[in-house]
């Protein structure tokens, strides 16, 4: 029983050990960034800025980008956050998908103060902002590859409902 208990005892502590690391990890680390259900632990580096746009009242900011490992991808930026709010980056051969920092498209949502007819065209505005985008890097970052575009996709009416409708429900 004392055996157990000792055991029991040295788990507990790695436990607490572990935790406090994780959190300490958590913490410090700045290129954690959470986009939509993935999770990326990015060295991102701004490499060449293809367009500026004041879109409402957010600036975008639209990116060549050096990933980890030597890759290249795109990234769009809001006002001066440090963590893109979409990514396009190849993660399979051959093949470039794009990640939506949920987070930072909430805020959008969260402190919009158009109103409904507003916002459609701000929204159209950012899509064609994107649409522009998307065929810059499709032909000059990702020439060999299949791009898989927001604009093309089933996210982007959901995200349009969500901006429409203000809600985040």
């Amino acid at each position: 029983m004392l055996l157990l208990s000792l055991h029991s005892n040295k788990i507990l502590l790695l436990a607490k050990r572990l935790t406090l690391l994780w959190v300490f990890f958590l913490f410090f680390n700045k290129n954690l960034i959470l986009l939509g259900d993935l999770t990326v632990d990015l060295m991102l580096h701004k490499l060449i800025c293809l367009e500026k746009l004041q879109i409402g009242t957010v600036y975008f900011s639209a990116f060549v980008v050096n990933l980890d490992g030597g890759n290249t991808g795109f990234a769009l930026f809001i006002n001066q956050e440090n963590d893109p709010i979409f990514i396009f980056r190849k993660e399979k051969k051959n093949e470039v998908s794009f990640h939506v920092n949920e987070e930072q498209f909430f805020w959008i949502v969260k402190n919009s103060q158009f109103t409904a007819d507003e916002r459609q065209s701000l929204f159209a505005e950012f899509v064609e902002f994107l649409r522009l985008m998307e065929d810059k890097v499709s032909n000059y970052v990702f020439k060999r590859e299949k791009l898989v575009r927001f604009t093309n996709s089933r996210d982007i009416v959901r995200y349009k409902y969500l901006y429409l409708a203000g809600e985040l429900n």
